[in-house]
């Protein structure tokens, strides 16, 4: 996985010499999240490229191409390349460490941002659907942008996903060779569906300098919280950083 990224800040890097339209940004955040799994919650400190030329993009992990892009509506066409889950047995809570690793997928996506400017010129409406190897996501969102003064961003957003049977199988289903310790019976989930909640803050202490804190929850349905290998709980996402902006 890293050296594809790393190739994509390569061609990215190639086009910035080249071209006065080369946007970039770097993002070092400190962030704590909570496992789906019964598993331990993680911590890191991540480093996120935000690089952009014309209609191209690299966001985090994500690569994208937009097109159809007006001032109200734009679609995109994406690659995530860390879509999913990832939890090696090793992660799992004692009596659960006998599961196969659930990894990451690379997904092919389409997206389209639609401004609401009958309710707010603030307001997006963002469907979306995603598929990989291991299954399918369709999702819509809803943002919104405040800007109380020219150096301060809050965006709150909602969110809803369905996830397809081939995908709730692969990271919550639980297959024969799996069961032991506290993992007694097998489980084959249906299609399932994620909900979720966020809130993006950043503050600029000049043009290129700037300050950012988030937070992000997501609760399942009982398609996944019945799965013997997951918390029916609310999963968190909380960080903080600072962004530098080129």
């Amino acid at each position: 996985m890293k050296k594809y990224l790393l190739t994509m800040l390569a061609l990215f890097s190639v086009v910035a010499v080249a071209n006065d339209d080369f946007k970039a940004s770097v993002t070092a955040a400190y962030g704590t999240r909570t496992s789906i799994y019964k598993g331990r919650e993680e911590n890191a400190i991540p480093i996120f490229p935000n690089l952009s030329y014309q209609n191209l993009y690299l966001k985090g992990t994500e690569v994208g191409f937009k097109f159809l892009d007006y001032s109200r509506f734009n679609s995109t066409l994406y690659l995530d390349l860390l879509d999913g889950h990832s939890i090696k047995g090793s992660r799992m809570d004692t009596g659960y460490e006998n599961i196969n690793r659930r990894r990451y997928q690379q997904a092919i996506g389409l997206k389209a941002d639609v401004k609401l400017n009958e309710i707010s010129e603030n307001l997006t409406l963002t469907p979306s659907f995603s598929i990989g190897n291991r299954g399918s996501k369709t999702g819509l969102s809803l943002s919104y942008l405040y800007v109380p003064k020219e150096n301060i961003i809050i965006s709150p957003s909602v969110n809803v996903k369905y996830l397809s049977k081939k995908y709730t199988d692969y990271y919550f289903g639980v297959d024969r060779d799996e069961l032991g310790g506290s993992i007694t019976n097998e489980y084959t989930p249906d299609g399932a569906f994620e909900f979720g909640a966020g809130l993006y803050g950043e503050y600029y202490f000049t043009k290129n300098i700037s300050a950012l804190a988030y937070v992000n929850m997501k609760q399942y349905s009982s398609e996944v919280t019945k799965s013997p290998i997951t918390e029916d709980r609310i999963i968190t996402n909380v960080g903080a950083g600072l962004k530098y902006t080129f």
